[in-house]
């Protein structure tokens, strides 16, 4: 749904599975919602005066979401039958998506008073949300009338009426009050399912788009005041009957008087008929109108979307967006006019088109079948620029498009993502766009990895190749190959020069190339099944020293540099269990965590040759039931009460296929496939620290531990499972297309085309951050993000609530640490006890705003009464406010360098000891932060900062110049 919010820009409200993604086209970023419906959100219905939006799911239940604040403010059902007849439904073993008909179209009226939604042929109508009400909703009206689904719903200009097509051939004509004089009527012309009809602005038209491509328009033909000629009258009046008549409330509101009586004893024309003329095969799948402007937009089946202005609908041009794209779900004109959205939910794909100038806004693509592997670029914007322009006067990174969609600047990461449909795609972790797509892989992209340096991407494939992609020149420079094997690992040197990649098939090998030639320089034997994972040493005193693993439970250390009498192999580790993935602890301590078939993870100190720990993380996965298995996934079936068998109820079908560790290496993050949790466990303890839950989606299997059994046949199948209704599908053609892919699929494939669609989620890869800030998760169902810097994502609009939402971790919190203690200290000059109340309140809005009274020459006093615990939590809120893109950043960039150069002026010494540990102690973390982390961050925003500036400055140097040599001449 495209939506104007301001005259400079608008967004974009696009589902995605359960969650809602906003698209800030102005600024060129995105943010997920992290609020959650049951099942797969099919209809977004933005409020037209409110920051409300309703959500409604493929199973009927609608969500009221507050999206400045991201909270659901109230939840509900749409039932499209009764409470006994769904009983009844449900006692004939019908699934429970079957017995509730989908919701196809809702609509806010342009008052922002009622609220349409279709459910099945029932037409409801809703008082819209209000805060005196709590957010609920009241039933104002219950309309019937169409044998078959409605379509599509559209709202008169005043607000009174609704037009309603169908695919009973039929469009409809409703009043949402009743109205002296005026029957529902129908308008029969159509011989094909209606897909939409619509409005004109001055309301004496109505209009309808069929199937086909047929469109009609209808015409008021009498005068108000006129007497009615029913029989040359094309709207069919239902029901028409003295007994209605008499329940016909009296119409006596004031305010356009001639047009609701001209419609409510109206005589409909035919006035013309048109045709789509799209290419053969094809018919309409979505239509959009915009009533100011007169754009009519229409969406077919192939990709194709043609726009036509109304009311002589004149055909602009028809385009095809690709031709992957089978349809063209969802269509939508943005309030001036300008922008046309498209979107087609299969492929994941978004388009925002300018018609006038014909070109892309922004064009967004996804992965088609899942994503296999991650990685994050190994240095953010000081080694990657992407596309990036050295200006050698100024001795920095100028990026052309610093306004807009900012790649390649300090603060920012690269996410890499390999797919099951073979291509690599580069995501801008700050904006969550992607920037660029490589497709020259045939197969899966199994894993994936940066340079050291951060100018290319190594990729593995189960194609039997090894690419080099060069991200200044966006070529895949160099292809390495093998014998008859399969990639399925891949790892870089510290140099970037050595690239091995481990290998299933014929050998299970562990390949060696050079990078700079392509030149196959070594195989290393030593494993009997498939290598699972190769990782060269982090530790220069280590350098060339390679670990593999693989499912034969052995790890092999290698040392590739070593001469041939001493290099080699060193003593294999034998583990309980086939190991699938492995990890280096960052710290330089040899340490070696390795993901186990058992469901453990296991530690090695790698200097002895010894296991050092363990976890187990059985009970943490948590995994989820397949509606084909017969009992639970805790195992419940026959227990009685708790004997005490801790290992009691535990599914052991399950491990971790990924594990990460962060920058630091405290902390070790840990996901399966057979789960939809992430663990983080520290590594010190061994212990669980966190779990977070990727999805509750219930339109995806595996997420909920029970389900009923009752739809389980004896042959094993559920009935949830198969396709057995009839009815046709809310996307046009979804059916048909399922079925043809479930025809194609092949025995045993488990991925890609040839696959069978399943539901299942599952998660493949996971990877940290080199700022311990991030991490990322690559799923059967799309890339998950997560950061600790939740407003670096937020788009401005929405971003503006958010500047103390999850800000406020106090440091200390005494009866005198209070915002009126502050506001007092203040008022009263008393700038140094304010600020560090300030600062032990950990507040950003009381913060802020001592921040900014605090006079220019009291700066340095008030660093000097700052105690060390502190000075960490100031350079952090300074952080946050140095960008001033972001939701909690401010222009003064002068203000903020005075007083950075005030804390390190002053607390240098306190700083410059972070290495000794009476020091570390003494500085306070702010929340989970490392200090070192927070410096890193803070050096990375100033140079990001620096980038902005330095850009602008450079374009501007000449024109600065000019008006200088130009007032010192006026002023001679």
């Amino acid at each position: 749904m495209l939506k104007q919010h301001n005259a400079a820009g608008g967004c974009i409200l696009a589902p995605v599975g359960n969650r809602v993604t906003v698209y800030d086209i102005q600024t060129s970023k995105s943010t997920t919602l992290s609020s959650q419906t049951r099942s797969d959100i099919a209809i977004v219905a933005y409020h037209p005066t409110l920051p409300l939006a309703i959500l409604i799911d493929v199973h009927g239940y609608g969500y009221i979401l507050n999206i400045l604040r991201d909270c659901i403010l109230h939840r509900m059902q749409f039932k499209s039958t009764s409470t006994v007849a769904t009983e009844k439904r449900q006692s004939a073993l019908i699934p429970a998506n079957e017995s509730q008909r989908p919701v196809r179209d809702a609509a806010f009226s342009p008052d922002a008073q009622f609220f349409a939604v279709a459910i099945g042929n029932k037409l409801c109508i809703w008082r819209a949300p209000e805060e005196r009400l709590s957010w609920r909703m009241a039933l104002h009206r219950e309309l019937t009338g169409h044998m078959d689904a409605i379509c599509s719903i559209d709202w008169s200009s005043d607000s009174r009426f609704i037009c309603t097509s169908s695919a009973d051939l039929t469009v409809r004509l409703w009043s949402v009050d009743p109205i002296t004089g005026f029957v529902p009527c129908a308008f029969v012309d159509h011989r094909r399912p209606v897909k939409a009809a619509f409005f004109s602005n001055d309301m004496t038209r109505l209009w309808s788009i069929s199937k086909e491509g047929v469109i009609i328009v209808w015409k008021v033909a009498n005068e108000p005041g006129m007497p009615v000629d029913t029989k040359n009258n094309a709207a069919k009046r239902i029901g028409h009957n003295k007994k209605k008549q008499a329940h016909f409330k009296i119409d006596t509101e004031p305010g356009n008087s001639a047009v609701r009586g001209n419609i409510a004893t109206a005589v409909w024309v035919k006035e013309t008929q048109a045709y789509c003329n799209q290419p053969g095969n094809t018919v309409v799948s979505r239509a959009s109108f915009n009533k100011n402007t007169g754009l009519v937009v229409i969406g077919f089946t192939g990709g194709l979307f043609g726009l036509y202005r109304f009311p002589s609908f004149e055909s602009i041009y028809t385009l095809r967006i690709g031709n992957e794209l089978p349809v063209v779900d969802s269509v939508d004109v943005s309030s001036d006019g300008d922008w046309l959205g498209l979107a087609c939910s299969e492929t994941g794909t978004l388009v925002v088109w300018e018609w006038k100038s014909e070109t892309f806004v922004m064009k967004q693509q996804g992965h088609h079948s899942g994503i296999r592997s991650v990685a994050f670029s190994t240095g953010g914007g000081d080694t990657i620029k992407l596309g990036g322009v050295v200006d050698k006067e100024m001795k920095t990174d100028v990026d052309q498009n610093f306004a807009g969609n900012k790649l390649g600047l300090g603060s920012r990461y690269v996410v890499a993502t390999g797919g099951f449909d073979g291509k690599v795609k580069l995501w801008d972790s700050n904006s969550g766009l992607c920037m660029l797509t490589f497709d020259e892989h045939t197969a899966s992209v199994e894993a994936l990895c940066f340079t050291p340096q951060g100018n290319a991407i190594i990729t593995a494939s189960l194609d039997g190749t090894v690419r080099a992609f060069d991200l200044l020149r966006y070529k895949n420079f160099r292809t390495m190959t093998a014998s008859r094997v399969q990639f399925v690992s891949v790892a870089c040197d510290a140099s970037g020069s050595i690239i091995c990649a481990g290998s299933r098939g014929e050998t299970n090998s562990v390949f060696i190339w050079s990078l700079q030639t392509g030149k196959l320089l070594d195989e290393l034997h030593g494993h009997s099944s498939a290598v699972t994972g190769v990782a060269f040493h982090p530790s220069l005193a280590y350098s060339g020293f390679l670990v593999s693993a693989s499912w034969d439970k052995f790890i092999n250390v290698w040392n590739i540099y070593g001469r041939a009498d001493k290099g080699g192999s060193t003593e294999p580790l034998l583990n309980a269990s086939s190991v699938v993935a492995i990890a280096f602890d960052p710290r330089d301590n040899n340490i070696l965590a390795a993901a186990v078939l058992c469901g453990q993870i296991l530690f090695w100190d790698l200097d002895n040759s010894e296991q050092i720990g363990s976890i187990d993380g059985l009970r943490d996965l948590q995994s989820g039931r397949d509606p084909s298995e017969f009992y639970s996934a805790n195992n419940s079936r026959g227990k009685r009460g708790d004997d005490g068998d801790l290992q009691a109820g535990l599914s052991r079908n399950q491990h971790f296929n990924s594990i990460s560790y962060v920058s630091s290496g405290r902390m070790l993050v840990a996901g399966s496939r057979n789960s939809a949790n992430i663990c983080i466990y520290n590594t010190e303890t061994y212990s669980l620290l966190y779990s977070i839950s990727l999805t509750n989606n219930r339109s995806l299997t595996g997420i909920l531990r029970e389900l009923n059994s009752r739809y389980m046949t004896e042959y094993g199948h559920s009935l949830q499972e198969m396709d057995l209704s009839d009815d046709e599908e809310v996307y046009e053609g979804a059916a048909e297309r399922r079925r043809i892919q479930a025809h194609q699929a092949l025995p045993g494939v488990q991925e890609g085309e040839l696959a069978k669609r399943s539901r299942r989620f599952h998660v493949w890869c996971v990877s940290c951050a080199p700022d311990g800030r991030q991490f990322a998760a690559a799923t059967s169902h799309g890339l998950y993000v997560y950061s600790m810097d939740a407003f670096i994502k937020t788009p401005n609009y929405v971003g503006e609530v958010l500047k103390s939402v999850g800000s406020f971790q106090p440091q200390l919190l005494t009866k005198n640490v209070t915002v009126g203690n502050v506001l007092a200290a203040l008022e009263a000059g008393e700038y140094s006890r304010a600020f560090i109340l300030a600062l032990a309140l950990n507040d950003f809005n009381t913060l802020l705003r001592c921040y900014e009274r605090v006079p220019s020459d009291s700066i340095g006093q008030v660093v000097a009464s700052i105690a060390p615990e502190f000075v960490c939590v100031l350079l952090n809120f300074i952080r946050a406010v140095l960008c001033p893109d972001s939701p909690n950043g401010t222009i003064h960039l002068e203000w903020h360098l005075r007083w950075l150069e005030e804390i390190f002026s002053i607390h240098m010494h306190t700083l410059s000891g972070l290495g000794n540990s009476g020091t570390q102690k003494a500085i306070t973390p702010v929340g989970q932060i490392d200090p070192r982390t927070m410096l890193l961050m803070l050096l990375r925003q100033l140079r990001q900062t620096k980038s902005n500036v330095s850009g602008l400055l450079h374009s501007n140097a000449q024109t600065v110049s000019y008006l200088g040599s130009l007032a010192q001449r006026n002023a001679g």
